[in-house]
């Protein structure tokens, strides 16, 4: 105590300052592996390096206090905090400084003034209120099924931080990965995550969840896997609510464990590790085939095989894609040596805000039902890639459904219960723009309704559950608020006359375009806002207000009802469609617009969004059918009526 009186006021004010940020972020650096008392790891580590550096100024300067507090806050900024902006930082560096020097100086104007700046400040960037909803909305209900179901675990028996995996209904095995991944286990801190789990990659757990109808009939089975999370902070038990709901209504839903691949303090595999997380999870349905032929396991001959539906959430839905495409080949396709022998029926992919960069190969998959969902507000992934794996997908069968939609307020963390309402740890978390975030109740609703529908078209079990996915609605949120969903489908690619692929703008195998009073329109290949490819292109035009596209067809035949796919930025828009055959109109219609514009604005400044992902905008097609009466055409007009920006892809019937 003798030191700290010994200082002048200036001095200890940068020392408690100093001190106190050492505490908070201490506090705030989450559980490591030694456990949850790990906070005092870190503010011991802090506190000694803040120590040496103040032995070491003392030798040099009179003012060793305030040049050790800087050099200590420096390197705070550098690595906890590198993710806040500078001038936020020393925003409240400040701020704690003169409240500290006023209390020590007994001005208790200023010491009000100090701690009402801190109160508003602090209000302004520790808020986290979601967009207010009002909870008689009943849009997206779908009640709960009649089925009873039993909830089981698997496992080794061997795991060492959860009871359900200490102790599980059935054992498991593990299973060598030493073939599967790169030649280190992480890229750093190998031991580290060792020690935590207590094996490495020759022998990871096969481990999950199951939820099980009552019955004596066969289900369609739904396995899931979680994304790149903190390895600590155990992912697959997000999705029990999907299981309770799924199994609710007649379906064997299955959630994989596959923590041991994620990230922690001390780094990831900066997805290295994907094909791993689609092998692991092929091995965990095989490893359920097992139990359904033995006759001493509940799920004997429960499980219809004939029927498997993947879900992945963020990384874990690139996995699934890939995983679809291993599921039909003989070998690993980077080691030749390890030999595949899946073959699963699988009859839809449903992928939760994925990514679809972190493998080299972009697989194309042909004939699959396809579900991607995406939250405006992700903070974490920057666009909307289920778009990609989506463009790629060739399907000529008609009744396949390939659909992309886009949840307005939705973010990346609130599909899975266990992470949270926020994209970033901490500090970052605190620059996200919750305001703009729909609440996690309504999120997991709008995700649990598109998911039913989907798994009961593609089962089967309702063949009009497909105009629930194909539609995107405005809805009102309160009394004075809506938020969109936008529905972006893709048809069979026999039905597809016009898809704006190849270099002629004028001119396919299909149609010939001619174009009346609009300046320049092109070829645009699409990026997202990130500036990673769609790898998609469609046609921009910019419209007058008597512009018009004509599409002669080069075969005229019976044609049923035009879809087309079209992007729009104002409200109250119309496009007038006209059917003729030979210069004559046979039918035509007005066509109303959603404005897809969405204003991403996922921090509380505009300028971090902008930093991080460029834009504040992205572009998102919608797709529209246009009924028409049962008549020949050989040629389909499109008008515009207002002056605008448009892009025009996917004309099909």
């Amino acid at each position: 105590m003798k030191f700290l009186f010994n200082l002048d006021d200036v001095q200890k004010s940068f020392l408690i300052t100093t001190l106190f940020v050492i505490g908070i972020s201490s506090i705030n650096t989450g559980s490591i592996n030694i456990g949850s008392l790990s906070f005092l790891i870190v503010s011991f580590l802090l506190l000694l390096f803040y120590f040496f550096s103040y032995k070491l100024m003392n030798l040099i300067s009179y003012s060793a206090i305030q040049i050790s507090s800087l050099i200590v806050l420096f390197y705070l900024k550098k690595t906890i905090y590198s993710s806040i902006p500078v001038p936020i930082y020393l925003i409240f560096l400040l701020l704690i400084f003169l409240l500290i020097i006023n209390i020590l100086r007994n001005q208790f104007r200023w010491i009000i003034y100090s701690t009402l700046s801190i109160l508003m400040v602090s209000y302004y960037f520790f808020n986290e209120e979601n967009i207010w909803v009002s909870e008689s909305l009943d849009l997206f209900e779908y009640k709960k099924g009649e089925t009873n179901s039993n909830y089981f675990t698997y496992s080794t028996g061997e795991d060492k931080h959860r009871n359900e995996y200490k102790n599980p209904d059935f054992l498991s095995n593990s299973i060598d990965a030493s073939k599967i991944m790169e030649d280190d286990w992480n890229q750093s801190k190998i031991n580290w995550r060792e020690v935590f789990w207590g094996f490495n990659k020759e022998n990871i757990p096969l481990n999950g969840r199951l939820w099980i109808p009552d019955g004596n009939e066969k289900y369609p089975i739904v396995s899931i896997i979680h994304g790149n999370h903190s390895m600590q902070e155990f992912s697959d038990n997000g999705y029990n609510y999907i299981g309770e709901f799924l199994s609710s209504h007649g379906y064997i839903f299955n959630s994989v464990d596959q923590n041991f691949l994620n990230g922690s303090w001390d780094g990831d595999f900066r997805g290295k590790e994907m094909t791993t997380r689609s092998w692991h999870f092929l091995e965990n349905l095989s490893y359920l085939k097992e139990l359904n032929s033995d006759s001493l396991s509940p799920l004997y001959n429960k499980v219809d095989f004939n029927k498997v539906i993947f879900i992945g959430h963020s990384r874990g839905g690139e996995a699934v894609n890939i995983a679809a495409k291993f599921n039909k080949l003989s070998t690993y396709p980077d080691n030749g040596n390890v030999k595949f022998n899946y073959d699963f029926n699988i009859i839809g992919i449903v992928t939760l805000a994925p990514t679809d960069y972190r493998y080299n190969r972009n697989y194309e998959l042909k004939n699959m039902n396809y579900l991607s969902l995406q939250g405006s507000m992700d903070s974490d992934e920057e666009s909307f890639f289920g778009m990609r794996q989506s463009n790629r997908i060739t399907n000529s069968i008609d009744s396949l459904v390939n659909t992309n939609i886009l949840i307005e307020g939705a973010n990346h963390s609130q599909f899975n219960t266990s992470w949270g309402n926020s994209d970033s740890g901490f500090p970052s978390k605190y620059l996200i723009n919750y305001r703009n975030i729909i609440p996690d109740w309504l999120q997991r609703k709008i995700l649990k309704y598109y998911l039913i529908n989907f798994v009961n078209y593609v089962s089967g079990k309702d063949l009009n559950a497909i105009n629930k996915l194909n539609k995107s609605i405005e809805y009102k949120i309160s009394t004075d608020d809506e938020l969109k969903i936008l529905s972006q489908y893709q048809k069979a690619s026999k039905n597809i006359k016009n898809d704006f692929e190849g270099n002629d703008i004028g001119n396919n195998e299909n149609t010939t375009v001619f174009f009346e009073n609009i300046d320049r329109p092109k070829l645009e290949k699409l990026e997202f806002r990130g500036g990673k490819s769609q790898q998609n292109k469609a046609l921009k035009i910019k419209s007058k207000k008597n512009s018009r596209i004509i599409f002669k067809l080069k075969n005229d035949s019976y044609l049923d009802n035009l879809s087309l796919d079209v992007y729009n930025e104002i409200d109250s828009s119309y496009l007038n469609i006209k059917f003729l055959i030979d210069n004559e109109i046979v039918d035509s219609t007005e066509l109303k617009l959603i404005n897809n514009k969405i204003s991403l604005e996922n921090y509380k400044f505009n300028y971090l969004t902008k930093k991080r992902f460029n834009k504040l905008n992205d572009i998102m097609l919608t797709t529209y059918e246009v009924k028409k009466s049962n008549r020949n055409i050989n040629s389909i007009s499109i008008s515009f009526k207002k002056p605008a920006n448009y892009y025009l892809d996917n004309i099909a019937f």
